[in-house]
């Protein structure tokens, strides 16, 4: 019996041991892993979207200096990289910007087109399968997003309830 009480006291000694050497960790690796902005209720964070390629480069730079201690030389090629990555980054984000543009203009023009070719009862039909394809997708993306916060066992269990009010 006392054998029994000594390992439980030893082990809670131990656990407690672990326990402190694990918050000390957290506390020396939480400005390393810090975000870069804090999220307001009233706006979406921006992050690095905002920044120019040089601030971009810098922020890079200085994060995983904080983590790997570069070299004066180092730090250089690494700001470097990080300069010529993010101005590559902007210019393809502006071809991607131009791309999508061009596409939504096109896709405009399609369907004036196809709108064209159909009678009255038919352009109908079709905006009606539109509206019911919106709500679809609509649907289903609440639906992941409730799975994503982990919120899905929540909305079953009022999708549940709402079947049982409908049958009583």
């Amino acid at each position: 019996m006392k054998k029994m009480m000594l390992s439980f006291v030893l082990s809670g000694l131990m656990l407690t041991g672990f326990a402190q050497e694990k918050k000390e960790l957290k506390s020396d690796t939480k400005e390393i892993n810090a975000p870069m902005h804090k999220h307001s209720k009233d706006r979406k964070h921006s992050g690095l979207r905002n920044k120019n390629p040089e601030e971009w480069a810098k922020i890079k730079t200085d994060r995983m200096d904080q983590k790997l201690k570069f070299t004066d030389q180092q730090r250089k090629e690494v700001y470097a990289f990080h300069l010529k990555q993010a101005q590559d980054h902007k210019k393809i984000a502006a071809e991607r910007k131009l791309y999508r543009e061009k596409m939504r203009k096109q896709r405009t023009a399609d369907h004036k087109k196809m709108m064209a070719l159909l009678t009255p009862e038919q352009q109908k039909t079709l905006k009606d399968s539109y509206a019911e394809n919106h709500k679809m997708r609509k649907e289903h993306w609440r639906k992941d997003r409730q799975m994503r916060k982990g919120d899905f066992q929540k909305g079953v269990n009022e999708q549940a309830g709402d079947a049982d009010a409908k049958t009583t």
